[in-house]
């Protein structure tokens, strides 16, 4: 089976396959192959699923899934997100995929599940503002939003995505989410509910700083703009500041995006980039548009 088109313009490689497994459904793990490509409509590449439409509503999509009918609700602007969401549906029905009440779904950093009654199937994602570990709700705009800013990153960068779940854990240090400079930066996951990912302030850590495990959904409530560079693969770092993502470093210390300059700043010393950045004798060169503003 192909990746699915939503998935695939995302370049995630999701526990999809191994959870979907875990029910005993048909595998559908995603390829090192899947990768970031400039995001088309999936309307205007004409590959909308045939069985899917508009609701009597606006921000609600109906799609037949076999003797089942999929109901999408979110925001009428994220069309485009929940059109490649049925284009995944469609690939599930392809592949003769059962949905019910107990199907998790996990997509990038969210994980959506499907409230049924009869052969309604209304899908949810968690309750961010209640919760999210034990509630869900019905409109999904919150996980469709944050996804599209992923890609928006993935596809800046070039490079396949690696997926986290919302209940996973970040390593902090105590008190840096009510710092302004911070900065993120991703290891091979050691195991268990850890993501790979440490955040600290963007200065690094002092001897004195205390660390502590935060919940994913934590960090999303608190700073949603450090969701954006979460699908990154292990090796990259990522500074924000002022509200917003600034810079992205890869696993060769090179610097492959800065909002505040393209080619003044040292590229083989990431580790002192986030206090280097908007500070030294270089001029920096006009700023370009940020490549997410805040949320």
């Amino acid at each position: 089976m192909r990746c699915g088109a939503w998935l695939d313009t995302l370049g995630v490689r999701s526990s999809f396959g191994r959870r979907l497994g875990a029910l005993g459904i048909v595998v559908l793990g995603l390829g090192s192959g899947c990768k970031a490509e400039p995001s088309v409509e999936p309307a205007a590449a004409g590959e909308q699923p045939e069985s899917a439409s508009e609701g009597a509503r606006p921000g609600e999509w109906v799609m037949a899934y076999g003797a089942q009918t999929i109901y999408v609700h979110a925001d009428p602007a994220l069309g485009g997100e929940v059109e490649r969401l049925l284009l995944l549906f469609g690939d599930l029905l392809a592949e003769s995929v059962p949905l019910t009440a107990k199907t998790r779904l996990p997509i990038g950093w969210t994980t959506l599940t499907f409230a049924a009654d009869q052969d309604r199937l209304v899908v949810e994602e968690p309750d961010y503002d209640n919760d999210p570990e034990a509630n869900t709700r019905p409109d999904i705009s919150v996980s469709l939003a944050t996804l599209a800013r992923q890609r928006a990153v993935l596809e800046q960068v070039g490079v396949p995505g690696e997926a986290i779940d919302f209940d996973q854990h970040v390593l902090t240090v105590t008190g840096v989410l009510e710092r302004d400079e911070v900065m993120l930066v991703r290891v091979e996951s050691p195991g268990g509910r850890l993501t790979g990912w440490r955040l600290t302030p963007a200065e690094g850590l002092e001897e004195a700083d205390e660390v502590e495990s935060v919940p994913v959904h934590v960090i999303f409530n608190a700073r949603p703009e450090l969701l954006d560079a979460m699908l990154l693969p292990p090796g990259y770092l990522a500074l924000y500041g002022g509200g917003r993502l600034t810079t992205i470093v890869n696993e060769a210390n090179e610097i492959v995006w800065d909002w505040a300059t393209d080619g003044d700043l040292p590229r083989d010393r990431a580790s002192e980039l986030g206090s280097l950045i908007g500070a030294g004798a270089f001029v920096p060169k006009p700023r370009p548009k940020p490549l997410l503003e805040p949320l």
